[in-house]
Protein backbone atom coordinates (compact mmCIF):
# COMPACT_ATOMS: atom_id res chain seq x y z
CA UNK A 1 0.00 0.00 0.00
CA UNK A 2 1.24 3.50 -0.84
CA UNK A 3 2.25 5.89 1.99
CA UNK A 4 -0.80 8.08 1.28
CA UNK A 5 -3.03 5.02 1.64
CA UNK A 6 -1.39 4.04 4.93
CA UNK A 7 -1.87 7.57 6.27
CA UNK A 8 -5.53 7.54 5.27
CA UNK A 9 -6.01 4.13 6.86
CA UNK A 10 -4.22 5.25 10.05
CA UNK A 11 -6.50 8.27 10.36
CA UNK A 12 -9.52 6.07 9.68
CA UNK A 13 -8.53 3.69 12.47
CA UNK A 14 -8.04 6.67 14.76
CA UNK A 15 -11.65 7.73 14.09
CA UNK A 16 -12.98 4.17 14.54
CA UNK A 17 -11.39 4.04 17.98
CA UNK A 18 -12.79 7.48 18.77
CA UNK A 19 -16.28 6.10 18.12
CA UNK A 20 -15.65 2.90 20.10
CA UNK A 21 -14.19 4.64 23.14
CA UNK A 22 -16.74 7.45 23.07
CA UNK A 23 -19.49 4.88 23.59
CA UNK A 24 -17.48 2.97 26.19
CA UNK A 25 -16.29 5.95 28.21
CA UNK A 26 -19.48 7.97 27.92
CA UNK A 27 -21.59 4.94 28.72
CA UNK A 28 -19.63 3.23 31.45
CA UNK A 29 -17.98 6.37 32.82
CA UNK A 30 -21.03 8.63 33.21
CA UNK A 31 -24.34 7.54 31.66
CA UNK A 32 -24.61 4.06 33.18
CA UNK A 33 -23.38 5.10 36.67
CA UNK A 34 -25.93 7.94 36.55
CA UNK A 35 -28.72 5.56 35.46
CA UNK A 36 -27.82 3.07 38.17
CA UNK A 37 -27.55 5.76 40.82
CA UNK A 38 -31.08 6.98 39.99
CA UNK A 39 -32.42 3.42 40.10
CA UNK A 40 -30.90 2.54 43.50
CA UNK A 41 -28.59 5.05 45.20
CA UNK A 42 -27.82 2.84 48.20
CA UNK A 43 -26.59 -0.11 46.13
CA UNK A 44 -24.95 1.82 43.28
CA UNK A 45 -21.36 0.59 43.81
CA UNK A 46 -22.30 -3.07 43.76
CA UNK A 47 -24.81 -2.65 40.94
CA UNK A 48 -22.26 -0.83 38.77
CA UNK A 49 -19.82 -3.68 39.37
CA UNK A 50 -22.49 -6.15 38.20
CA UNK A 51 -23.30 -4.23 35.01
CA UNK A 52 -19.63 -3.64 34.21
CA UNK A 53 -18.71 -7.25 34.79
CA UNK A 54 -21.57 -8.59 32.64
CA UNK A 55 -20.51 -6.35 29.76
CA UNK A 56 -16.82 -7.12 30.03
CA UNK A 57 -17.33 -10.87 30.40
CA UNK A 58 -19.21 -10.77 27.10
CA UNK A 59 -16.13 -9.16 25.60
CA UNK A 60 -14.09 -12.18 26.64
CA UNK A 61 -16.03 -14.30 24.16
CA UNK A 62 -17.16 -11.77 21.56
CA UNK A 63 -13.80 -10.40 20.50
CA UNK A 64 -11.95 -13.72 19.96
CA UNK A 65 -14.96 -15.23 18.17
CA UNK A 66 -15.37 -12.19 15.92
CA UNK A 67 -11.63 -12.13 15.25
CA UNK A 68 -11.55 -15.81 14.28
CA UNK A 69 -14.68 -15.53 12.14
CA UNK A 70 -13.36 -12.46 10.36
CA UNK A 71 -10.18 -14.43 9.53
CA UNK A 72 -12.39 -17.03 7.83
CA UNK A 73 -14.92 -14.68 6.22
CA UNK A 74 -15.23 -14.69 2.44
CA UNK A 75 -17.18 -11.86 0.84
CA UNK A 76 -16.95 -9.36 -1.98
CA UNK A 77 -16.44 -6.72 0.73
CA UNK A 78 -13.44 -8.49 2.28
CA UNK A 79 -12.87 -10.23 5.60
CA UNK A 80 -13.07 -7.33 8.04
CA UNK A 81 -15.72 -4.99 6.58
CA UNK A 82 -18.82 -7.16 7.32
CA UNK A 83 -17.85 -7.42 10.97
CA UNK A 84 -17.08 -3.71 11.26
CA UNK A 85 -20.41 -2.71 9.74
CA UNK A 86 -22.47 -5.27 11.62
CA UNK A 87 -20.77 -4.52 14.94
CA UNK A 88 -21.08 -0.76 14.52
CA UNK A 89 -24.79 -0.92 13.69
CA UNK A 90 -25.52 -3.25 16.62
CA UNK A 91 -23.63 -1.04 19.09
CA UNK A 92 -25.37 2.12 17.87
CA UNK A 93 -28.83 0.57 17.85
CA UNK A 94 -28.69 -0.79 21.38
CA UNK A 95 -27.04 2.40 22.66
CA UNK A 96 -30.16 4.30 21.62
CA UNK A 97 -32.26 1.87 23.67
CA UNK A 98 -30.15 2.15 26.84
CA UNK A 99 -31.95 5.15 28.46
CA UNK A 100 -35.25 3.21 28.22
CA UNK A 101 -33.96 0.58 30.67
CA UNK A 102 -36.02 0.60 33.85
CA UNK A 103 -34.06 -1.80 36.04
CA UNK A 104 -30.47 -2.79 36.77
CA UNK A 105 -31.05 -6.13 35.00
CA UNK A 106 -32.31 -4.38 31.86
CA UNK A 107 -29.38 -1.95 31.91
CA UNK A 108 -27.00 -4.91 32.13
CA UNK A 109 -28.65 -6.76 29.24
CA UNK A 110 -28.75 -3.75 26.90
CA UNK A 111 -25.16 -2.83 27.74
CA UNK A 112 -24.23 -6.44 27.05
CA UNK A 113 -25.68 -6.10 23.54
CA UNK A 114 -23.81 -2.82 23.00
CA UNK A 115 -20.56 -4.50 24.00
CA UNK A 116 -21.11 -7.45 21.67
CA UNK A 117 -21.35 -5.01 18.77
CA UNK A 118 -18.39 -2.93 19.90
CA UNK A 119 -16.18 -5.99 20.22
CA UNK A 120 -17.08 -7.37 16.81
CA UNK A 121 -16.10 -4.00 15.36
CA UNK A 122 -12.90 -3.73 17.39
CA UNK A 123 -11.71 -7.26 16.58
CA UNK A 124 -12.00 -6.61 12.85
CA UNK A 125 -10.47 -3.12 13.03
CA UNK A 126 -7.47 -4.25 15.09
CA UNK A 127 -6.72 -7.07 12.65
CA UNK A 128 -6.27 -4.49 9.88
CA UNK A 129 -2.95 -3.44 11.46
CA UNK A 130 -1.03 -6.70 10.76
CA UNK A 131 -3.12 -7.13 7.58
CA UNK A 132 -1.94 -3.92 5.94
CA UNK A 133 0.95 -2.33 7.83
CA UNK A 134 4.58 -3.55 7.64
CA UNK A 135 6.26 -3.96 11.07
CA UNK A 136 8.36 -0.81 10.61
CA UNK A 137 5.20 1.31 10.32
CA UNK A 138 3.22 -0.16 13.20
CA UNK A 139 4.53 2.18 15.88
CA UNK A 140 3.03 5.10 13.99
CA UNK A 141 -0.38 3.48 13.50
CA UNK A 142 -0.28 2.29 17.11
CA UNK A 143 0.21 5.92 18.10
CA UNK A 144 -2.78 6.93 15.97
CA UNK A 145 -4.92 4.20 17.54
CA UNK A 146 -3.76 5.29 20.98
CA UNK A 147 -4.65 8.87 20.14
CA UNK A 148 -8.06 7.71 18.94
CA UNK A 149 -8.62 5.83 22.19
CA UNK A 150 -7.93 8.92 24.25
CA UNK A 151 -9.84 11.33 22.02
CA UNK A 152 -12.73 8.86 22.24
CA UNK A 153 -12.47 8.79 26.03
CA UNK A 154 -12.59 12.60 26.03
CA UNK A 155 -15.43 12.83 23.50
CA UNK A 156 -17.50 10.32 25.46
CA UNK A 157 -16.92 12.18 28.73
CA UNK A 158 -17.71 15.56 27.16
CA UNK A 159 -20.89 14.40 25.41
CA UNK A 160 -22.17 12.40 28.39
CA UNK A 161 -21.13 14.98 30.99
CA UNK A 162 -22.55 17.94 29.07
CA UNK A 163 -25.87 16.38 28.07
CA UNK A 164 -26.45 13.92 30.93
CA UNK A 165 -29.56 15.83 32.03
CA UNK A 166 -30.98 15.94 28.48
CA UNK A 167 -32.63 12.54 28.46
CA UNK A 168 -31.81 10.45 25.39
CA UNK A 169 -29.72 13.13 23.65
CA UNK A 170 -26.21 11.93 24.67
CA UNK A 171 -27.10 8.34 23.68
CA UNK A 172 -28.30 9.51 20.25
CA UNK A 173 -25.17 11.61 19.69
CA UNK A 174 -22.83 8.71 20.54
CA UNK A 175 -24.82 6.29 18.35
CA UNK A 176 -24.79 8.71 15.41
CA UNK A 177 -21.04 9.19 15.76
CA UNK A 178 -20.56 5.41 15.54
CA UNK A 179 -22.68 5.05 12.38
CA UNK A 180 -21.06 7.98 10.58
CA UNK A 181 -17.48 6.96 11.43
CA UNK A 182 -17.80 3.28 10.55
CA UNK A 183 -19.76 4.01 7.38
CA UNK A 184 -17.15 6.53 6.22
CA UNK A 185 -14.28 4.18 7.09
CA UNK A 186 -15.48 1.21 5.05
CA UNK A 187 -16.25 3.43 2.05
CA UNK A 188 -12.88 5.22 2.05
CA UNK A 189 -10.67 2.27 3.12
CA UNK A 190 -12.09 -0.58 1.11
CA UNK A 191 -11.05 -4.08 2.15
CA UNK A 192 -9.63 -6.48 -0.44
CA UNK A 193 -12.33 -8.88 -1.70
CA UNK A 194 -11.93 -12.35 -0.22
CA UNK A 195 -14.42 -14.07 -2.52
CA UNK A 196 -13.85 -15.22 -6.09
CA UNK A 197 -11.73 -17.49 -8.18
CA UNK A 198 -8.54 -15.77 -7.04
CA UNK A 199 -9.13 -14.23 -3.61
CA UNK A 200 -6.76 -11.44 -2.66
CA UNK A 201 -6.18 -12.84 0.82
CA UNK A 202 -5.64 -16.28 2.22
CA UNK A 203 -8.77 -17.84 3.64
CA UNK A 204 -8.62 -19.85 6.83
CA UNK A 205 -11.76 -22.00 7.27
CA UNK A 206 -13.37 -21.62 10.68
CA UNK A 207 -13.07 -24.75 12.82
CA UNK A 208 -14.61 -24.90 16.29
CA UNK A 209 -11.95 -27.34 17.47
CA UNK A 210 -9.12 -25.18 16.12
CA UNK A 211 -10.76 -22.06 17.50
CA UNK A 212 -11.07 -23.46 21.01
CA UNK A 213 -7.52 -24.78 20.82
CA UNK A 214 -6.39 -21.33 19.70
CA UNK A 215 -7.38 -19.88 23.08
CA UNK A 216 -4.38 -21.66 24.56
CA UNK A 217 -1.01 -20.28 23.60
CA UNK A 218 1.77 -22.25 25.25
CA UNK A 219 3.94 -19.97 27.43
CA UNK A 220 6.79 -22.42 26.88
CA UNK A 221 6.62 -22.25 23.08
CA UNK A 222 5.68 -18.55 22.93
CA UNK A 223 7.07 -16.89 26.08
CA UNK A 224 7.07 -13.41 24.55
CA UNK A 225 3.36 -13.70 23.83
CA UNK A 226 2.76 -14.81 27.44
CA UNK A 227 4.78 -11.93 28.89
CA UNK A 228 3.01 -9.43 26.64
CA UNK A 229 -0.34 -10.84 27.76
CA UNK A 230 0.64 -10.56 31.44
CA UNK A 231 1.95 -7.02 31.01
CA UNK A 232 -1.18 -5.74 29.32
CA UNK A 233 -3.42 -7.56 31.83
CA UNK A 234 -1.72 -5.88 34.78
CA UNK A 235 -1.51 -2.43 33.20
CA UNK A 236 -5.19 -2.44 32.26
CA UNK A 237 -6.43 -3.69 35.61
CA UNK A 238 -4.40 -0.94 37.28
CA UNK A 239 -5.79 1.74 35.00
CA UNK A 240 -9.47 0.83 35.00
CA UNK A 241 -10.11 0.42 38.73
CA UNK A 242 -10.19 4.17 39.37
CA UNK A 243 -11.63 5.00 35.94
CA UNK A 244 -14.70 2.78 36.40
CA UNK A 245 -15.67 4.56 39.61
CA UNK A 246 -14.61 8.03 38.46
CA UNK A 247 -18.06 9.59 38.84
CA UNK A 248 -18.58 8.12 42.30
CA UNK A 249 -15.07 9.22 43.34
CA UNK A 250 -15.99 12.80 42.43
CA UNK A 251 -19.20 12.54 44.44
CA UNK A 252 -18.19 10.48 47.47
CA UNK A 253 -14.41 11.09 47.76
CA UNK A 254 -13.99 14.66 46.47
CA UNK A 255 -17.43 15.72 47.71
CA UNK A 256 -19.13 17.18 44.64
CA UNK A 257 -22.85 17.25 43.99
CA UNK A 258 -24.43 15.16 41.23
CA UNK A 259 -24.63 18.15 38.87
CA UNK A 260 -21.10 19.34 39.67
CA UNK A 261 -19.65 15.84 39.26
CA UNK A 262 -21.00 15.35 35.73
CA UNK A 263 -19.67 18.77 34.69
CA UNK A 264 -16.23 18.06 36.20
CA UNK A 265 -16.21 14.62 34.55
CA UNK A 266 -16.51 16.37 31.18
CA UNK A 267 -13.60 18.68 32.09
CA UNK A 268 -11.52 15.69 33.14
CA UNK A 269 -12.05 14.21 29.71
CA UNK A 270 -10.55 17.33 28.12
CA UNK A 271 -7.57 17.37 30.50
CA UNK A 272 -6.93 13.67 29.87
CA UNK A 273 -7.03 14.36 26.14
CA UNK A 274 -4.45 17.13 26.45
CA UNK A 275 -2.10 14.77 28.28
CA UNK A 276 -2.42 12.11 25.62
CA UNK A 277 -2.03 14.59 22.76
CA UNK A 278 1.29 15.63 24.27
CA UNK A 279 2.60 12.07 24.39
CA UNK A 280 0.84 9.57 22.10
CA UNK A 281 1.87 10.59 18.60
CA UNK A 282 5.36 11.63 19.65
CA UNK A 283 5.91 8.35 21.49
CA UNK A 284 4.73 6.19 18.58
CA UNK A 285 6.90 8.08 16.08
CA UNK A 286 9.93 8.08 18.38
CA UNK A 287 9.52 4.35 19.08
CA UNK A 288 9.66 3.60 15.34
CA UNK A 289 12.62 5.95 14.97
CA UNK A 290 14.78 4.35 17.67
CA UNK A 291 13.43 0.84 17.08
CA UNK A 292 12.57 0.26 20.74
CA UNK A 293 9.28 -0.44 22.56
CA UNK A 294 10.00 -1.60 26.10
CA UNK A 295 11.58 1.59 27.51
CA UNK A 296 8.42 3.49 26.57
CA UNK A 297 6.24 0.98 28.44
CA UNK A 298 8.39 1.34 31.56
CA UNK A 299 8.26 5.14 31.35
CA UNK A 300 4.48 5.14 30.91
CA UNK A 301 4.09 2.95 34.00
CA UNK A 302 6.16 5.32 36.11
CA UNK A 303 4.10 8.33 35.03
CA UNK A 304 0.79 6.53 35.65
CA UNK A 305 1.97 5.45 39.11
CA UNK A 306 2.73 9.07 40.01
CA UNK A 307 -0.66 10.12 38.61
CA UNK A 308 -2.53 7.56 40.71
CA UNK A 309 -0.73 8.81 43.83
CA UNK A 310 -1.88 12.44 43.43
CA UNK A 311 -5.52 12.02 44.63
CA UNK A 312 -4.25 10.24 47.74
CA UNK A 313 -2.57 13.46 48.87
CA UNK A 314 -4.73 16.06 47.12
CA UNK A 315 -8.37 14.83 47.23
CA UNK A 316 -9.75 17.95 45.54
CA UNK A 317 -10.87 18.98 42.07
CA UNK A 318 -7.39 20.42 41.48
CA UNK A 319 -5.79 17.14 42.53
CA UNK A 320 -8.09 15.18 40.23
CA UNK A 321 -7.18 17.48 37.33
CA UNK A 322 -3.45 16.98 37.95
CA UNK A 323 -4.05 13.25 38.21
CA UNK A 324 -5.93 13.29 34.88
CA UNK A 325 -3.20 15.24 33.06
CA UNK A 326 -0.43 12.93 34.30
CA UNK A 327 -2.53 9.84 33.63
CA UNK A 328 -3.06 11.11 30.09
CA UNK A 329 0.68 11.57 29.60
CA UNK A 330 1.45 8.07 30.88
CA UNK A 331 -1.44 6.26 29.25
CA UNK A 332 -0.88 8.09 25.98
CA UNK A 333 2.66 6.74 25.83
CA UNK A 334 1.49 3.24 26.76
CA UNK A 335 -1.30 2.91 24.21
CA UNK A 336 0.85 4.43 21.46
CA UNK A 337 3.37 1.59 21.90
CA UNK A 338 1.27 -1.31 23.14
CA UNK A 339 -0.43 -2.28 19.87
CA UNK A 340 2.87 -2.17 17.95
CA UNK A 341 4.49 -4.41 20.58
CA UNK A 342 1.55 -6.84 20.50
CA UNK A 343 1.70 -7.28 16.72
CA UNK A 344 5.37 -8.25 17.03
CA UNK A 345 4.83 -11.14 19.48
CA UNK A 346 1.97 -12.93 17.70
CA UNK A 347 2.34 -16.73 17.36
CA UNK A 348 1.27 -16.35 13.72
CA UNK A 349 4.22 -14.02 13.14
CA UNK A 350 6.60 -16.55 14.68
CA UNK A 351 5.23 -19.21 12.34
CA UNK A 352 5.56 -16.95 9.31
CA UNK A 353 1.79 -16.65 8.81
CA UNK A 354 -0.56 -13.71 8.86
CA UNK A 355 -3.92 -15.36 8.30
CA UNK A 356 -4.77 -15.85 11.99
CA UNK A 357 -3.88 -12.32 13.07
CA UNK A 358 -7.51 -11.52 13.86
CA UNK A 359 -7.78 -14.46 16.23
CA UNK A 360 -4.35 -13.97 17.82
CA UNK A 361 -4.88 -10.26 18.43
CA UNK A 362 -8.32 -11.04 19.83
CA UNK A 363 -6.79 -13.59 22.22
CA UNK A 364 -4.33 -10.90 23.29
CA UNK A 365 -7.38 -8.68 23.63
CA UNK A 366 -8.44 -10.92 26.50
CA UNK A 367 -5.61 -9.25 28.40
CA UNK A 368 -7.72 -6.10 28.11
CA UNK A 369 -11.22 -7.47 28.51
CA UNK A 370 -10.53 -9.86 31.39
CA UNK A 371 -9.06 -7.18 33.69
CA UNK A 372 -11.83 -4.81 32.63
CA UNK A 373 -14.28 -7.49 33.73
CA UNK A 374 -12.46 -8.09 36.99
CA UNK A 375 -11.46 -4.56 38.00
CA UNK A 376 -14.96 -3.23 38.91
CA UNK A 377 -15.59 -6.19 41.22
CA UNK A 378 -12.11 -5.98 42.72
CA UNK A 379 -12.49 -2.23 43.26
CA UNK A 380 -15.98 -2.64 44.74
CA UNK A 381 -14.70 -5.31 47.14
CA UNK A 382 -11.75 -3.15 48.19
CA UNK A 383 -13.99 -0.11 48.71
CA UNK A 384 -16.39 -2.26 50.73
CA UNK A 385 -13.61 -3.67 52.91
CA UNK A 386 -11.88 -0.35 53.57
CA UNK A 387 -14.86 1.98 53.44
CA UNK A 388 -13.26 4.40 50.97
CA UNK A 389 -11.69 4.98 47.57
CA UNK A 390 -7.97 5.54 48.42
CA UNK A 391 -7.33 1.78 48.19
CA UNK A 392 -8.38 1.90 44.52
CA UNK A 393 -5.52 4.30 43.76
CA UNK A 394 -3.00 2.32 45.81
CA UNK A 395 -3.86 -0.96 44.10
CA UNK A 396 -3.66 0.80 40.73
CA UNK A 397 -0.10 1.91 41.47
CA UNK A 398 0.93 -1.65 42.31
CA UNK A 399 -0.61 -3.12 39.17
CA UNK A 400 0.89 -0.64 36.67
CA UNK A 401 4.37 -1.04 38.17
CA UNK A 402 4.22 -4.84 38.06
CA UNK A 403 2.81 -4.59 34.52
CA UNK A 404 5.88 -2.69 33.37
CA UNK A 405 8.18 -5.24 35.01
CA UNK A 406 6.39 -8.04 33.09
CA UNK A 407 7.39 -6.53 29.73
CA UNK A 408 11.12 -6.69 30.47
CA UNK A 409 11.63 -10.45 29.77
CA UNK A 410 10.25 -10.14 26.21
CA UNK A 411 13.16 -11.03 23.88
CA UNK A 412 11.77 -10.48 20.37
CA UNK A 413 11.08 -6.78 21.04
CA UNK A 414 13.64 -4.29 22.26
Amino acid sequence: MRPSGLRRLSFGLLMVYVAILAINSGGLGILIPDLISRLDEAAKVGNLAIVSTVGFLANVFAQPIAGALSDATRSRFGRRTPWMVGGGLAAAGFMIGLPMAGSVVTVALVWLAVQLGVNALQAAATALVPDRFPPAKRGGVSGMVGLGITIGNAVGAIVAGTFAAQGALPYLVLALLMVVVVGSFVLVNRDAPSLGSAPAVERVPFSLKAFLKGFWVSPRRHPDFAWAFASRFLMVIGFYGAQTYGLYILRDYVGLSDTESTAVAAQIGVVLLVGVLLSALASGWLSDKVGRRKPFIVWSSAVMAVALAVPLFVPTVTGVMIYSLLLGLGFGTYISIDLALMTEVLPAKAAGARSTAGRDLAVLGLATTLPQALSPSIAAALVGLTGGYPVVFVSGIVFVIVGAIAVLPIKSVR
